[in-house]
């Protein structure tokens, strides 16, 4: 993930859209999100007059702190977690593969939330999505030459 720098604007707000909104620099326009908790604290109007100081992504900057008419917030945006991506045993899908009659090729596939393994049962190809627990939510029919899984199949 690459970093993204802090960053302050400000200018002129000239399109709202719920917690997001533009704002009009003197360079360029800025899509600012404010986050919905945000959007409690700060009544946006057009044609007001902000700073803006945030973690700018490629897509908009996640201000952090808003200020208008010497008023400033402070904002906090969820940090993602990405706990689950580290308590996953593919053990655990592999079982619920061939508890649910499938015979497994290939290495499972890890997702943030799932695995994907690919299964084969009465000569018919399957990939499987395993959630973490071992609960098979989805189950989609491959063709033998699938470039996803070609390595595995074998063809």
């Amino acid at each position: 993930m690459p970093d993204h720098q802090t960053v302050t604007v400000a200018g002129k707000v000239t399109h709202i859209f719920g917690h997001r909104f533009v704002v009009q620099t003197d360079r360029e326009p800025v899509l600012a999100d404010i986050t919905p908790r945000g959007l409690e604290q700060i009544e946006l109007h057009l044609g007001d007059y902000v700073e803006l100081s945030g973690e700018q992504k490629p897509s908009e900057l996640k201000v952090a702190i808003f200020t208008r008419d010497g008023r400033t917030v402070t904002i906090t945006h969820k940090e993602k977690h990405h706990d689950h991506l580290g308590n996953a045993d593919p053990k655990v899908a592999l079982n619920a593969a061939r508890a649910a009659g499938f015979a497994t090729l290939g290495e499972p596939r890890r997702k943030p939330k799932h695995f994907e393994v690919l299964g084969k049962r009465d000569a018919a190809f399957t990939e499987l999505h395993i959630e973490l627990d071992g609960h098979i939510r989805k189950m989609k029919p491959v063709d033998r030459h699938d470039p996803k899984w070609m390595h595995a199949i074998g063809a």
